[in-house]
């Protein structure tokens, strides 16, 4: 016995209108992404990247103490103690001043939002790039030639670090370990800064 099968169209469920709701059709769909209930999160402010700068900054307001600690140890010296003790405090404080910025007020500085968000990861970027050559750069200079002397302002430019082993030899374990890495964190805050410098110039631009 043969089936016939009747092809039944189904139609659309009626929707509630604007009236009852108060709110026309479609309305709270281009609403929620126009204006989305909750602010999105700053991308300036990573808290991977809070804790490097405030590690960073901290390290060179320590090393900035030891050279002026050295100054009265090693007066006769050819050095300027005080130069280095205040570019390393001055350094550390600006990073670690910025680390504890409320976001708000970053974000207004640097004057960020939703056409910067590819540039808004510069500051950490430079934090790495200038910390990683930092310290390779300190590693190089273990591996030296003899013949090569550079200055002890040079040696103390390149290796801030290097004025905890004023009077010794480190060998290549502490340097690896610990001059080059606390060298790279100085290097790190000043990259930093740059970074937020350059990006609040640049925003406005």
């Amino acid at each position: 016995m043969p089936h016939e099968f009747i092809r039944r169209e189904y139609e659309p469920e009626p929707q509630a209108s604007g009236g009852r709701s108060g709110v026309p059709p479609g309305k709270h769909t281009a609403a929620g992404v126009l204006d989305p209930p909750f602010r999105p999160k700053n991308p300036l402010r990573p808290i991977p990247a809070i804790l490097a700068l405030i590690a960073c900054g901290m390290i060179s307001i320590l090393l900035s103490r030891s050279f002026r600690s050295i100054q009265g140890v090693v007066p006769g010296a050819k050095i300027h103690w005080s130069l280095f003790s205040t570019a390393l405090m001055l350094i550390g404080g600006l990073t670690v001043v910025i680390a504890l910025l409320p976001s708000l007020w970053l974000e207004r500085a640097c004057n960020s939002g939703p056409h910067t968000k590819d540039r808004s990861s510069m500051p950490t970027k430079l934090l790495g790039g200038f910390a990683l050559f930092s310290y390779l750069l300190v590693i190089g200079l273990n591996f030296a030639p003899p013949s090569w002397h550079p200055s002890a302002q040079v040696v103390y430019l390149v290796c801030p670090a290097c004025v905890l082993t004023i009077t010794v030899d480190p060998s290549f374990g502490t340097v690896a370990l610990l001059l080059a890495p606390l060298s790279a964190a100085v290097y790190g805050s000043l990259g930093a800064l740059v970074g937020y410098f350059f990006l609040a110039i640049r925003n406005r631009i």
